[in-house]
């Protein structure tokens, strides 16, 4: 008999554990083994000799398991305590779905820490035939892109206090101003949330940030429409940029903590 033997008749004699439990054993079962075995190997006994010697001490396999069995209260806990979990669950679901409005909401709050970019597209299109586009609060601020020429999908992170902001995608392509002006132009989308799932993030300070030329000569506003919720921000904004512009420059200035965050452009720009 082998060490390996030894442990699957230790294990064969469990009939109240459960998986996870019968592991935690066979790991501790080896661990003892083998400290074992390297000390009796250290003394100078060779393979063969340190082997027989560990198992000798482990004592009979059966009466091992025998005693570790009796340690186990049986699978009527184990089944108590899946059930007390899946009730603390169903009770706190009904309290996510308060805060977060509906399963949707919580599903996209979800899908922004995990892949903001799902959609696939400009976030705030979806809005534009809209009456309401955009809000009063941020008219003239952000003109949208008419079409993207070129997009570098991103995953830029940066830590801001206790959120996290993440710049996931830019674009680049025509649009103008309200004069009727046509430029080129850079629009960054972004996402922040607390860095503590479901924390509720400071949108005070990553509500309304800076984007900035790589020739310093054009600044425009960038941050969250809507405000919708208190767990995450959905960041857009857009800067006139020149044929050739490598970067564009996102950046606050707000309680005496500032940061900036350098963000690459599609190669195509290149002239």
């Amino acid at each position: 008999m082998d060490r390996r033997e030894y442990t699957a008749q230790v294990l064969s004699c469990l009939r109240r554990v459960t998986w996870d439990e019968r592991e935690a054993i066979r790991a501790e079962l080896d661990g003892h083994m083998e400290d074992h075995f390297e000390s009796l190997r250290e003394l100078g006994y060779d393979e063969r000799e340190a082997e027989e010697r560990t198992l000798a001490a482990m004592g009979d396999p059966a009466e091992v398991g025998r005693e570790l069995n009796q340690q186990y209260t049986g699978w009527g806990w184990v089944i108590f305590g899946r059930i007390a979990k899946l009730a603390t669950i169903l009770m706190l679901l009904p309290l996510f779905l308060q805060v977060f409005g509906s399963t949707s909401s919580l599903a996209e709050y979800l899908k922004y820490r995990i892949d903001p970019d799902f959609s696939g597209r400009t976030l705030f299109l979806e809005y534009a035939a809209s009456s309401t586009f955009p809000p009063e609060s941020v008219q003239d601020k952000v003109p949208l892109l008419s079409g993207a020429e070129a997009v570098l999908p991103l995953d830029i992170r940066l830590q801001v206090g206790n959120d996290e902001l993440r710049v996931f995608r830019v674009s680049v392509g025509e649009t103008e101003d309200d004069t009727g002006r046509r430029f080129l132009a850079a629009e960054v989308l972004a996402v922040a949330y607390d860095r503590i799932p479901f924390g509720v993030v400071a949108s005070r300070r990553l509500g309304e940030m800076t984007l900035t030329s790589q020739n310093r000569q054009c600044t425009a506003w960038c941050g969250d429409f809507f405000n919708a919720s208190d767990w995450y921000l959905e960041i857009e904004g857009t800067v006139e940029i020149r044929p050739g512009d490598t970067y564009v420059t996102l950046s606050q200035d707000l309680y005496g903590e500032p940061f900036s965050l350098q963000i690459p452009l599609p190669e195509e720009v290149a002239p």
